[in-house]
């Protein structure tokens, strides 16, 4: 009997692990490529001739079709 209740706590703890693990790889798919550009980025933009300032026309729109992109 007590065999059991052990083999049980292990299934419900192996288990919820596994839950657990899928949550937060999930949610970590899902903030894939949201950061904000980095120095290097933006250098290659200020490059390209795009106006790089953070409210610019330029910068604004980027930031709304990268938003738009799906993330996976």
């Amino acid at each position: 009997m007590l065999d059991a209740v052990v083999g049980a706590v292990i299934a419900v703890t192996a288990t919820t692990a596994l839950l657990l693990a899928l949550q937060v790889s999930e949610e970590s798919l899902q903030q894939a490529g949201r950061l904000p550009l980095n120095a290097g980025e933006i250098g290659i933009l200020r490059d390209a001739g795009y106006n790089v300032d953070v409210n610019s026309e330029d910068r604004l729109v980027l930031d709304s079709d990268l938003r738009q992109l799906p993330s996976q």
